[in-house]
């Protein structure tokens, strides 16, 4: 058990790494956002790195925390069964939980053997300042590994996997409650 607990908590601290990395790249595109207007209206210089730079953070931010946002059970959920017929509630979480692990971890597959062409071929995004293809779809692969994985430990009942955070520390997890 010592094993499975120490591969949890490096999956919490992973997946705190990615929400920082995320929350960096969001204050990067609010930044790049403000200075693209200033130089632009203000200053009547147009920037040809921006908009490129923007969309490339986009992927990041939004990847890069759809982990945290799993583990936290901050994902969409529609809950008007679960709502409607109290008695499901444990069936419905054990059947959402088989799928959302399924669906995570086959959009994860396909993005990895995205992310394995892209090395092979050697493909770099076409914007005017293009940068290998693999710095940002390995984001993609690494925000559906993350969330199949608190899927997956969803389902499994023990204090060795339930999920930990050293950004929100004091939130349970499970209940959202701090």
């Amino acid at each position: 058990m010592f094993v499975v607990r120490g591969i949890c908590r490096l999956h919490d601290a992973l997946t705190d790494a990615g929400y920082a990395a995320g929350a960096l790249a969001l204050f990067s595109m609010a930044a790049i956002y403000c200075y693209e207007v200033v130089t632009r209206y203000f200053l009547g210089v147009a920037t040809d790195w921006a908009n490129d730079t923007f969309s490339n953070l986009l992927v990041i931010t939004i990847f890069a925390m759809v982990p945290h946002a799993t583990r936290a059970g901050q994902h969409i959920a529609i809950s008007l069964l679960w709502e409607l017929v109290p008695n499901w509630r444990t069936g419905l979480k054990i059947i959402t939980g088989i799928v959302g692990v399924a669906v995570c971890f086959f959009a994860a597959w396909m993005s990895f053997g995205e992310n394995l062409r892209h090395i092979e071929m050697q493909l770099v995004t076409e914007q005017n300042h293009p940068l290998p293809k693999i710095w940002m779809s390995a984001w993609i692969s690494y925000g559906f590994i993350g969330a199949a994985l608190y899927f997956l430990r969803a389902l499994i009942p023990g204090e060795a996997v339930r999920p930990q955070s050293w950004i929100t520390p004091k939130r349970d997890e499970i209940t959202g409650e701090i």
